[in-house]
This record gives structure tokens, sequence and C-alpha cells, in this order.
């Protein structure tokens, strides 16, 4: 991987959720920046476990190096914790996207020597 291919991706983790909202965030993620690969987040249906009393952590990583169209409208039953990793300009480009698409009760940025880490709390569009 180039350095170019590292530093245009964004790591992208969910919790605090059910899968199908999860798939909400994803979805919207995928449509905004094609570039990512197909087998981060497939589209192949529910995972066969996620009925379980332990914490889910859903994560894919999104390379915002060509942006895509305007995603499909999204919806979340219910407000999700999202954790972005990379560095900068990518990260706001996912921000701003995910931003467009769920209201965003809560940001916090802690950066880092070169990369840094956001954390949003994303809920449904009223």
């Amino acid at each position: 991987m180039s350095t170019e291919q590292s530093s245009a991706r964004v790591g992208v983790h969910v919790c605090g959720c059910d899968w199908d909202d999860a798939d909400a965030v994803f979805r919207v993620l995928r449509a905004a920046f094609p570039a990512t690969a197909a087998d981060e987040w497939p589209d192949a249906g529910r995972p066969v476990d996620t009925q379980s009393d332990r914490p889910v952590v859903w994560s894919m990583t999104v390379d915002t190096r060509e942006p895509g169209a305007q995603a499909p409208a999204s919806r979340l039953t219910e407000p999700v914790n999202v954790d972005l990793y990379g560095t900068e300009p990518p990260i706001h480009q996912v921000r701003d996207v995910l931003g467009r698409h769920f209201s965003v009760a809560t940001e916090e940025a802690v950066p880092g020597d070169q990369e840094m880490e956001v954390r949003m709390r994303l809920g449904p569009t009223g």
C-alpha cells in the first residue's frame, strides 16, 4: 500500500448499536466513498450472532481518495457512537458526510502527532 493510499484511509468503529444501525452508517460511507473495498462491509446480510450481552464494535476502513455520489437517505433507530481514526483531511471528509446524514449530538477530537481520533455520537435526524 502506498503512502497516499494509507493516508487517505479512515478507520471507522461503530458501537452501542445493533447491526441495522451500523449498516445504516456504513452504507452511507460506502456510497460516499466508492473506492472503499466491497469486502469491508459486505451486503450479504446480517451476521449470524448479534444477540449477545457483550458489547459489539462494527468496523470498516474507508478509502477517501475518490468521493462518490450523494449517499441515499439512511435512518438510525437509536443513537450510535462512532470513532474515526486517521489523518486530519480524510477524517474531516468522513465526518462531514456523516454530519449531512445524521444528527451529531456530541463530537470530541483527540489530536495526535500525525493522526487524530474523532469521537461522535450520531442520532436519527428529526
